[in-house]
């Protein structure tokens, strides 16, 4: 059974202000947005399960400032590294992204200023959707799982999901670079991931996977959005530990492709298309 649960929607309005009020006296159910798109001079946009909506209710220059203050909880100087890399996590595993003009130093960015657009992606958390997946995690030929799709396909959710179901039987360690499956508070998952879970929240991959390894005995490993980690697949491998990612790629032969599957790290690909969250094609890698 699918079950739906979106954590701290009432603080993600309270995030924006006025912004915020006027997205609550709209039409639109805040369980039905996936995004929330503010761009300085434009109308507010909400983007739902069922297309993209306006509303009567243009963003101003100033309140784009505002609402980044206020993700910040008004500490800036606290926030540099995620002023940096373009995106805060905010209470409840929601991401709010922005842009604006980059400030370089060394050719690489040192902060971002004159900050003019920002889009808040809603996190939910579903149960049931990584069902399918149970059986095959605990095969005992099961080396690791890539969970693959387009953005906004579902693949965080599914993970998160599969953590929980991993979490409860098995040690797992979940290296939460951007605060999205956990969604850790002072340090406490408010999504359940499982009671034998450790969380590293906030942690580069890298050195999570690393730290992990070399002090938390896991069994599984899992993090979301995988990129240039897979110098850290042997050593997993090696220790007999087994790996959950996911990562974005248009069809199930690009996941196929991936350096992480090349290496043998992968014995399993699950692609997902259609609905949230939905496993539209499965491939196991001998």
């Amino acid at each position: 059974m699918v079950t739906a649960k979106i954590c701290g929607t009432d603080s993600v309005l309270t995030y924006l202000g006025a912004l915020g009020t006027a997205i609550s006296r709209s039409k639109y159910h805040i369980s039905d947005i996936c995004e929330i798109r503010l761009r300085a001079g434009q109308p507010i946009v909400l983007e739902t399960t069922r297309g993209r909506f306006p509303l009567d209710r243009k963003v101003t220059p100033e309140e784009i400032a505002d609402c980044i203050k206020s993700f910040c909880h008004y500490s800036l100087h606290s926030y540099e590294r995620e002023l940096r890399e373009g995106f805060i996590t905010l209470k409840g595993g929601h991401r709010a992204g922005f842009c604006g003009s980059a400030v370089l130093h060394d050719n690489r960015i040192d902060t971002i200023k004159n900050i003019s657009s920002i889009n808040i992606r809603i996190a939910r958390e579903i149960t049931g959707t990584a069902a399918p997946l149970e059986q095959t995690v605990f095969d005992s030929d099961f080396r690791g799982l890539l969970i693959a799709g387009r953005p906004m396909s579902g693949k965080t959710t599914v993970l998160r999901d599969l953590c929980r179901i991993i979490g409860n039987v098995r040690k797992l360690a979940v290296i939460d670079t951007r605060s999205e499956i956990a969604a850790a508070c002072n340090g406490h998952p408010q999504n359940d991931v499982g009671a034998n879970t450790d969380v590293l929240n906030g942690y580069p991959r890298s050195e999570g996977i690393e730290i992990a390894l070399r002090t938390l005995s896991p069994e599984y490993i899992a993090c979301d959005e995988i990129t240039g980690e897979s110098d850290f697949t042997a050593l997993c491998l090696n220790a007999g530990v087994k790996l959950i990612f996911t990562v974005h790629c248009g069809n199930i032969k690009q996941a196929q492709s991936t350096p992480l599957v090349t290496s043998g790290a992968i014995s399993h690909i699950a692609f997902l298309g259609g609905k949230l969250g939905q496993i539209t094609e499965r491939l196991v890698i001998k």
